[in-house]
C-alpha cells in the first residue's frame, strides 16, 4: 500500500511538474527557470546518495515532499480554473491566485513550525483529583516528559538541556518518561548522555519504552534491533532512570506506598507481545495506588479498562501530529485519546503531546513537559 501511494505521489508530482512548467515557467526569465527545476535536482542527488546507501535526515526530506505536494494542488487547482474558464473566463486567474496563496501560506506555516514551532518549550500544569491516592500524597508533584526523539535534534543539544533545567527548576517529586527517547539508533544517545543524566528528582525518574526505542525503523534484521532495543535500554539505565518492561516500583510516603508501574509499547510493528501489563502489576495489593506508564493510549481503553481497576495512566506517542489548529488536529484520526485528560468511571488517562518529534516541526501543538500534582479524592 505504502509502495502505491509512493509511486501514485511521484507519478502527480511529475505530471504536476510539466504543467507548471509548460503553463507558467518556460517564457520566464533564466534565474526563475533555474530556480524552479533546483527542488526537483536536489530531490534527483538525494535519491541517488540514499540508494547508495547513505541517509538523509527528515528534517531535510520533509520541506522537500511538502513543496512537491503543494505544486500537485496548485497545478490541480490551474487546471480545475481553466477548465471552468471555458466556460467563465475569470475562473483560471482566480483558481491560480487561490493555488498561489495556499501555497504561499503552507510554506510560511512549514518555515516557522521548523524554525520556531519546534523548541518553544512550554510547562502545562495540571490537576488531578484521583480517587484511592493515599492522603499522605496530597500535593505530590509529577513531571511527566514524553517522546523525546533526541535524534531529530541533530547535533544541536541546547534544546534538551533546556528541557532538563526546566523539569529540575520544577523540583518535582518524580520525573516519568512515557517511551521514545530516540528515533532510530542507539547512537543518537551520544551526546545526551550528560544532560539527560542531570534529570533529578527526590523519588527518582522511572522510565518505558516506545515504539522508537526498540529501533525496528532503523534495523530490518530481528538480530540487529533486538540488540539496538537492548543498548538503548542499558543507556537509559546508566542515565540512573529506572526503566519498567512489564515490572513497578514502589515509592514510600511514610507508612504509605503508590506503586509505579510500567508497560512496554503495545500495537504495531510486530511489538504487540512484548507489553504484558499482568506482569506489570503483580503481586500489587488490591489497596495499593497504581500510576500506570504507557506509551500508546490506544492500550488504555483496550486493557487497562476492561480489566484493571488502575486510576491513572501517562501515555503520549501521538505527538497531537505535531500541528493542532483551533483544537483539531489529524491525530484524532487515529487516536480517540491524543492530548489531555480522558475519564472512564473512576480510571483516568493523561496524554501529553510530547516533548519533541520524528520531525523538526511543529505548528500549534508546542513540545511540553506536563507537571501533574495529584489530591485524593474525598470520600
Amino acid at each position: 500500500m505504502l509502495r502505491f501511494f509512493l509511486i501514485a505521489f511521484l507519478i502527480g508530482w511529475f505530471c504536476a511538474d510539466l504543467y507548471l512548467w509548460f503553463s507558467f515557467v518556460r517564457h520566464s526569465a533564466l534565474i526563475w527557470k533555474i530556480l524552479y527545476w533546483l527542488p526537483t535536482v536536489l530531490f534527483v542527488v538525494m535519491m541517488v546518495i540514499s540508494l547508495a546507501g547513505n541517509r538523509f535526515s527528515m528534517n531535510i526530506w520533509l520541506p522537500l515532499l511538502i513543496f512537491f505536494l503543494l505544486q500537485i494542488i496548485v497545478a490541480a487547482l490551474s487546471l480545475v480554473g481553466r477548465l471552468i474558464g471555458l466556460v467563465w473566463h475569470p475562473a483560471f486567474p482566480i483558481f491560480n491566485w487561490i493555488g498561489v496563496g495556499l501555497f504561499v501560506t503552507a510554506l510560511a506555516i512549514v518555515g516557522y513550525g521548523m524554525i520556531f514551532g519546534f523548541t518553544d518549550l512550554r510547562v502545562r500544569h495540571v490537576d488531578l483529583t484521583v480517587p484511592g491516592l493515599p492522603e499522605s500524597f496530597e500535593g505530590y508533584q509529577i513531571a511527566h516528559l514524553s517522546d523525546l526523539h533526541v535524534g531529530t535534534h541533530g547535533k544541536r543539544s541546547k534544546f534538551i538541556h533546556k528541557v532538563v533545567e526546566q523539569v529540575n527548576d520544577a523540583h518535582p517529586d518524580v520525573v516519568v518518561f512515557t517511551g521514545d527517547l530516540v528515533n532510530l539508533h542507539p547512537d543518537e544517545l551520544d551526546r545526551y548522555q550528560e544532560p539527560l543524566s542531570s534529570l533529578s528528582a527526590p523519588d527518582g525518574v522511572f522510565s518505558i519504552l516506545g515504539n522508537h526505542d526498540y529501533c525496528m525503523y532503523g534495523y530490518h534484521d530481528e538480530r540487529d534491533w533486538r540488540r539496538a532495543t537492548e543498548e538503548v535500554a542499558a543507556r537509559e539505565r546508566s542515565l540512573g532512570w529506572t526503566l519498567l518492561r512489564n515490572e513497578h516500583r514502589y515509592i514510600h510516603r511514610g507508612d504509605d506506598s503508590i506503586a509505579v508501574a510500567g508497560v512496554e509499547y503495545c500495537g504495531g510493528m510486530n511489538v504487540n507481545s512484548f507489553v504484558d501489563l499482568p506482569a506489570a502489576i503483580q503481586d500489587i495489593p488490591d489497596s495499593t495506588f497504581i500510576l500506570l506508564l504507557d506509551h500508546n493510549p490506544a492500550h488504555w481503553k483496550m486493557e487497562v479498562v476492561p480489566n484493571t481497576h488502575i486510576p491513572l495512566t501517562l501515555a503520549g506517542h501521538t505527538h497531537a501530529a505535531q500541528i493542532k489548529i483551533f483544537g483539531w488536529s489529524p491525530a484524532q484520526w487515529l487516536f480517540k485519546e491524543w492530548s489531555g485528560l480522558y475519564q472512564e468511571g473512576e480510571q483516568q488517562l493523561y496524554v501529553s503531546e510530547g516533548a519533541g518529534g520524528t520531525i523538526a516541526f511543529r505548528f500549534g501543538t508546542k513540545p511540553e513537559i506536563v507537571m501533574i500534582t495529584l489530591h485524593p479524592a474525598k470520600r
